[in-house]
């Protein structure tokens, strides 16, 4: 044979080769392609794509899979000057520092429409549960529902995560909270997300979620508005009004406040208020204009008292509260809204701060008035009165350092002056 016929032959065994492992590559590549949509129509093995959304995210490519990981921590310091007075009546203040909160989270959105969510507390020593539900979203009419260990539909403040206010701790009238419980919840965004509406039923519980009586329920409802949302989110308004209707555990209720330190003493307490039944109701509003944001809330608990052997009255008692506070921007932010829950959202520094002074992050101050009234006949709780002036430095969308200074005013017997500091970050 000729090296020309030769050529000629191993030309044509390479080609019969190739198109063997061609057809077979073929073969492969077609019953993967099927093993892929067989997988993806059983929900089996959906690959996650990680990123940063101020918060780990594991997002699958069309969205219906969509995990977070995240978690804060707030490390607080607190000193006192308090009259003799107020010590004699209340107790000692002691200068101190605690982990205010520490916290892990895990939840997200499972196919489209299932939602859950776990949380765990571990500042104090002992882990707890916090937001920790199941639930089902874009329901025809009703919108979300959650079962599980949720949050009272009522108040801003309360709802407002914690990370984003603009002092360390919530106005006096928080006092009126209970946080969370076991039940169940329904909440809904309408008018183009211009209203909210939301209605739950609830148990109270331990940390660990669990009751051993059946006498303690509560009945919530709250309806915010946004009238105004213009600037691309750098005006708003809010609106809102909230209800609760409790059954207390044991027949007794009581409220208790500190000055607004979470290292400060009780300063006013009802004690055990002999009654079956409390309403209460608040009214919201807040705005912002720019770097501008007032907000204000007021509180009120008409108790129905049961008479008892130590406490010989009937009727009804009301306590009642508010607060009142302004906040500016000095480097130019704005504080954002959440129109779908009604909610303050997160603040994003313009420039995050940078060691070698190209960014110095957000630079924000606040001035909160705030009043608690816990007397009427015949109960004597106390009348706090608290003045605070805050300073915050956010670093970047995740971290921020605070600084507060607090007078707070028991009436018929003394002031107490509180600075206290916080380093907090949260993803």
């Amino acid at each position: 044979m000729s090296g020309y016929s030769k050529f000629w032959c191993v030309c044509v065994a390479v080609l019969a080769v190739a198109g063997m492992v061609r057809g077979d590559v073929a073969e492969r590549m077609t019953a993967l392609e099927l093993r892929v949509q067989e997988l993806e129509a059983t929900g089996s093995g959906v690959p996650l794509h990680a990123s940063w959304q101020n918060g780990m995210r594991l997002n699958s490519a069309d969205g219906s899979v969509q995990i977070r990981l995240g978690g804060r921590v707030q490390h607080d310091f607190a000193g006192f000057d308090a009259d003799s007075r107020v010590t004699e009546d209340v107790g000692n203040f002691d200068s101190g520092t605690r982990f205010r909160r520490g916290r892990l989270y895990f939840g997200g959105t499972l196919h489209d429409n299932a939602i859950f969510n776990v949380e765990y507390e571990f500042a104090g020593g002992d882990a707890k549960f916090l937001t920790t539900f199941v639930g089902v979203r874009n329901i025809p009419w009703l919108g979300t529902v959650r079962v599980g260990r949720l949050l009272e539909y009522y108040s801003f403040e309360q709802l407002s995560g914690n990370n984003f206010h603009a002092f360390m701790e919530r106005g006096v009238t928080a006092a009126f909270n209970e946080y969370w419980s076991n039940g169940i919840g329904i909440h809904n965004a309408v008018l183009d997300n211009r209203a909210t509406w939301a209605v739950g039923a609830a148990k109270r519980t331990n940390a660990l979620g669990t009751s051993g009586t059946n006498s303690h329920h509560n009945l919530s409802a709250r309806v915010t508005a946004a009238p105004v949302f213009t600037n691309d989110g750098r005006t708003w308004m809010h609106l809102g009004a909230a209800m609760i209707r409790r059954k207390p555990d044991g027949n007794e209720y009581r409220v208790s406040a500190r000055p607004e330190s979470s290292i400060a003493p009780v300063m006013i307490s009802t004690g055990d208020i002999p009654s079956d039944r409390v309403d209460l109701v608040g009214l919201e509003w807040a705005a912002t204009h720019g770097p501008a944001s007032l907000q204000a809330e007021w509180h009120t608990a008409r108790v129905n008292l049961r008479e008892a052997e130590e406490f010989p009255h009937d009727g009804s008692a009301r306590l009642e509260g508010f607060y009142v506070y302004a906040s500016y921007f000095l480097t130019g932010e704005h504080r954002t809204y959440n129109r779908a829950t009604g909610v303050f959202g997160r603040t994003t520094p313009r420039n995050n701060f940078r060691a070698d002074g190209s960014g110095w992050g957000a630079w924000e101050v606040g001035l909160r008035y705030s009043e608690l009234d816990l007397n009427d006949d015949p109960i004597e709780g106390g009348h706090l009165r608290n003045a605070t002036v805050g300073l915050n430095w956010y670093l970047n969308p995740n971290m921020r350092l605070m600084a507060n200074y607090i007078r707070a005013d028991l009436k018929d017997s003394g002031r107490a002056d509180i600075l206290q500091m916080r380093a907090q970050f949260d993803f």
